[in-house]
């Protein structure tokens, strides 16, 4: 049977969380995907796990690849790991990412028609200091930011081959992705399910002035109005300070500040607890 879904994680060193993230893709309780692991020639033990996981895919009939080897980063292991997906849909879930429960597969597919649709995106839910987030998904905003958790959206594997990761962009080749498709008007839809359990420890959240120029490269690509002059030295000003705190304010006083950002954005909190099997569920 053909796969309709590839699911690929991307991986280099992280013995500490590949299985969690391996265990929440082998309880879909829907089986016609298959595996793709990109791992970038871990030296940790990290593929002494994934050989050791693989063989319960083997048990459910799930066809798991692992290729192992040198890439150029994040992108490239991406586009590699697309290059050998078959696929209708691509979805990454890399190390650290876990799909919510096992019903999220199910809950996307089962009974949906997408025809004409390229891509399905759906919601997240945020971990930071021990405590659960709606991910503040906002679709109308994708020219200003980031419309919704990457580690939420369906697409398919055509558009993919199609329009490789810019692999010059170190950052925000996902985001620089999503606003091509819209500016090259590609259909989204909302899948309306909890698809990803996300933490709050990312490269694009630890170094938020690269972020934040990165960004703006991005927008301008596609003729999008960016600040300049006296406008643009304030926002710089304003997230270097957002820098240095989140680089030398303690943790106590860094949690203070999330919970203030997040009011000011009317993030939701929300009650989560995980279930035996890794999966997640609200209280």
């Amino acid at each position: 049977m053909s796969a309709l879904i590839s699911v690929i994680t991307i991986c280099f060193n992280e013995k500490d969380a590949i299985r969690d993230t391996m265990r929440s893709v082998l309880i879909q309780n829907r089986t016609d995907y298959e595996y793709i692991i990109k791992d970038g020639s871990s030296t940790d033990g990290t593929l002494d796990i994934i050989n050791e996981t693989k063989h319960e895919f083997d048990e459910k009939g799930i066809q798991v690849t692992l290729i192992s080897d040198k890439d150029n980063g994040l992108y490239d292991a991406m586009n590699k790991a697309v290059s050998k997906a078959s696929g209708e849909w691509v979805i990454f879930m890399n190390a650290g990412d876990r799909f919510f429960d096992e019903n999220v597969l199910s809950s996307v597919f089962n009974g949906k028609e997408y025809a004409g649709v390229d891509l399905i995106y759906g919601d997240a839910i945020e971990e930071e200091y021990g405590e659960f987030y709606y991910y503040p998904k906002h679709p109308d905003l994708i020219r200003e930011r980031m419309p919704f958790s990457h580690q939420t959206v369906f697409a398919r594997r055509s558009l993919l081959t199609s329009y490789p990761f810019d692999t010059s962009l170190r950052i925000g080749a996902d985001y620089d992705f999503l606003l091509k498709c819209d500016h090259i008007g590609k259909v989204f839809a909302d899948s309306d399910t909890v698809i990803a359990m996300i933490s709050k420890t990312g490269v694009s959240t630890l170094k938020l002035k690269d972020t934040y120029l990165e960004s703006m490269d991005i927008r301008k690509r596609y003729d999008i109005p960016q600040p300049e002059g006296r406008e643009l030295k304030r926002k710089l000003l304003f997230v270097s300070l957002k820098q240095f705190g989140m680089d030398h304010f303690p943790k106590g006083l860094k949690y203070m500040i999330r919970k203030v950002q997040r009011k000011k954005r009317s993030q939701k909190m929300v009650l989560v607890e995980q279930n035996r099997d890794g999966s997640f569920r609200f209280t």
